[in-house]
């Protein structure tokens, strides 16, 4: 979905239209699912996704500005939310499905380590640095559009993604020599 067709669907969901509600939620869904998965593991990446769309629909009328950073606003307050609820602690619980991948061939078995190894560090970031990595990163949003999500400066987005960055890098360094020991 472009830019016109986003916006044309997004006219016509404000005004009630059902097809084009839908057509938005079917288009970002994949997107916002990923963004959970990074934010909260996958017990609860669907279930907080799902959520997500039922606050989009509810508000869709009053909604203005950037609808992507908006989205992206929404997700980032229902997992402070989950997070005030569950108290969880600042670890991410591994997928199982991560697990099932590792007993495949050599080469898949690497790869799975590699993944758990950056799923682990990115959980031990603090919250504000996995956010900033989860909607830099992976969701491949600009400076600019995880500023109006987050509330920040552009500027203060650079420096936290540094931080974020370097504390990735020495985490995952350490690992690499502990599994080199």
């Amino acid at each position: 979905m472009d830019e016109n067709e986003l916006s044309a669907s997004l006219a016509k969901a404000k005004q009630g239209d059902p097809e084009s509600l839908a057509a938005i939620c079917e288009h970002f869904y994949p997107k916002v699912l990923k963004y959970m998965y990074y934010r909260v593991g996958g017990a609860w990446a669907e279930d907080l996704a799902a959520d997500v769309f039922v606050r989009v629909m509810r508000a869709i009328a009053r909604q203005d500005g950037s609808f992507v950073a908006w989205v992206y606003k929404i997700a980032a307050n229902v997992v402070i939310d989950h997070s005030r609820r569950e108290k969880l602690r600042q670890g991410v619980p591994m997928d199982e499905n991560i697990t099932e991948t590792m007993a495949g061939a050599s080469d898949s078995a690497m790869t799975a380590t590699r993944h758990i190894d950056l799923h682990e560090a990115i959980s031990r970031l603090t919250e504000e640095q996995r956010e900033l990595v989860t909607l830099k990163f992976i969701q491949g949003l600009s400076n600019t559009e995880v500023a109006a999500i987050t509330g920040r400066k552009a500027g203060a987005i650079r420096v936290l993604q540094f931080r974020a960055l370097s504390s990735l890098r020495e985490m995952l360094s350490d690992e690499e020599k502990n599994d080199g020991a």
